[in-house]
């Protein structure tokens, strides 16, 4: 009986073996061998340095032609303990991952300096380590750029072709370069300003860069300042290279002669501003009595810079003082006029504008939608404001009154008496019975003299000399001029 009944042991022994052995060789069977070699470990950066209380992350790529089975990052003084397990997220085994673990150092952590422990296991056991070291001396300022020369460069051959760029620079820790880069011409200047041994936290760059002359064209020209940590302030310039000049400002005028007092005589609104649309190109709109001259010029208060037709060549713009004559507007009306410096040509055409004139004298109705009241009054449109005789204060219940012009409707004048130099400040305003400010409306802004109709901008008053003057305003150009009367 004993022996049987160890014989029945030992069977019972050996069939486990054997059914323990062909487990094993199943789970061996789903993840086989391939190299059976160490699992590959580049980390992004051994060395992170940052602060408490931001976020950074560890970074990495892992692999293993046998399957990757598992990440653990391990750093107890950091309360760091975490495995990642691949097959968590896939269904079968990666030979290649991308580690991206994000965390933050806590503010109350105690010590500067830390060593993050990253082990790598693979199916087949075998298992890589790596360190990351992680210190807090980290930066996440980015430094300061201002740029002190020319945000628009306009580099004209016939001028020269050197521009000096100046910016200034700093940093809470410390510059390590500042770059000047125009990649669209190959030029690349960088200037080491100093090292983390020994910081510099402000930085002046100045030199004078020389332009390619057969490069005609716009550029854009990046500055940058670095700090040791890479935190980078970029800004840009545009760097235009051209034959001829590019005005920033163009005014037009609607008289003949070229005497400069011809443009001293108002106390605004003459030259007329022109609207700069593109690189060398501008727009007037104006309004023609019949045969009106128009010109251009650089200057409010000279024409020494003029354009106008081309007497050899009507077709042309030109700006030699001898060859120049009026571009000519034959009939009545508003006109587009545009020109082209650099071309050398010029086009205007007469329209209509899109709105009609202001009802002024025609009875209106006073609506509100609030009570449903209503009132009919007849339209009036002036000034609302203070610092000429007769001014109602800011009150539409009564404003001073504005005429249209019998042949254009659109333009409206009025007389202004100041008996002494005072402080001209208006709103161009409907009058209104219960002393509401409707549409349209105008605001001056007497710094630069142009007129604010939607409300984004206060008014600012100027001075005005004792006298009377004729005011003038075009509600279709939104163009207005105070002129003297022979003062």
């Amino acid at each position: 009986m004993r022996t049987r009944s160890l014989k029945d042991s030992l069977f019972y022994v050996f069939f486990g073996v054997g059914f323990f052995l062909t487990g094993c060789g199943d789970d061996n069977n789903e993840f086989p061998e391939v190299d059976g070699q160490l699992p590959g470990l580049e980390l992004i950066s051994e060395h992170i340095r940052t602060l408490t209380g931001y976020e950074f992350s560890l970074k990495g790529k892992i692999t293993d032609k046998d399957g990757i089975q598992s990440i653990r990052l391990f750093c107890p003084e950091l309360s760091l303990e975490k495995t990642i397990s691949l097959l968590q997220y896939y269904s079968e085994p990666q030979s290649e991952y991308y580690l991206d673990y994000a965390f933050t150092i806590p503010d109350d952590i105690e010590g500067n300096s830390f060593i993050v422990k990253v082990f790598v296991t693979d199916f087949g056991g075998r298992t890589t380590e790596g360190e990351i070291l992680i210190t807090l001396d980290g930066d996440y300022t980015l430094p300061t750029l201002t740029v002190k020369s020319a945000k628009d460069i306009n580099i004209v051959v016939s001028e020269g072709t050197e521009y000096t760029v100046q910016f200034q620079s700093t940093d809470n820790k410390g510059l390590a370069y500042v770059e000047v880069d125009v990649p669209e011409l190959n030029f690349n200047e960088k200037v080491q300003v100093s090292t983390e041994a020994n910081p510099l936290t402000s930085y002046e760059y100045s030199n004078t860069l020389s332009f390619p002359v057969n490069k005609l064209g716009t550029y854009k020209m990046y500055l940058r300042a670095s700090d040791f940590l890479g935190n980078i302030a970029v800004d840009s310039c545009n760097v235009l290279i051209s034959l001829v000049k590019d005005y920033t400002s163009m005014f037009y005028v609607d008289f003949e002669g070229s005497d400069a007092s011809l443009l001293l005589r108002d106390e605004f609104g003459v030259p007329a501003m022109v609207k700069h649309t593109a690189n060398f190109q501008y727009e007037a709109r104006c309004y023609s009595k019949g045969n009106t001259p128009i010109r251009f010029i650089v200057n409010e208060d000279n024409f020494n810079i003029c354009f106008g037709a081309d007497k050899d060549n009507p077709n042309k713009l030109t700006s030699v003082i001898d060859k120049l004559w009026p571009i000519i507007l034959p009939e009545s009306g508003y006109y587009k006029v545009c020109i082209n410096t650099q071309e050398e040509i010029y086009s205007f055409e007469r329209y209509i504008p899109d709105s009609n004139p202001l009802p002024i004298g025609q009875e209106v109705m006073a609506y509100n939608p609030g009570d449903g009241g209503k009132q009919s009054y007849i339209y009036q449109f002036g000034l609302a404001g203070t610092g000429f005789e007769g001014a109602f204060g800011f009150s539409t219940n009564q404003v001073y009154e504005m005429t249209p012009n019998a042949e254009n409707p659109y333009e409206l004048s009025c007389e202004l008496r100041f008996p002494k130099e005072d402080y001209l400040n208006f709103t161009l305003t409907p009058c209104h019975p219960w002393g509401w400010w409707e549409s349209p409306s105008w605001r001056y802004i007497g710094s630069d003299n142009h007129f604010c109709g939607d409300g984004s901008e206060s008014n600012i008053g100027r001075d005005i000399p004792a006298g009377t003057y004729t005011f003038i305003f075009d509600t279709h150009l939104v163009q207005g001029k105070l002129i003297p009367k022979n003062n």
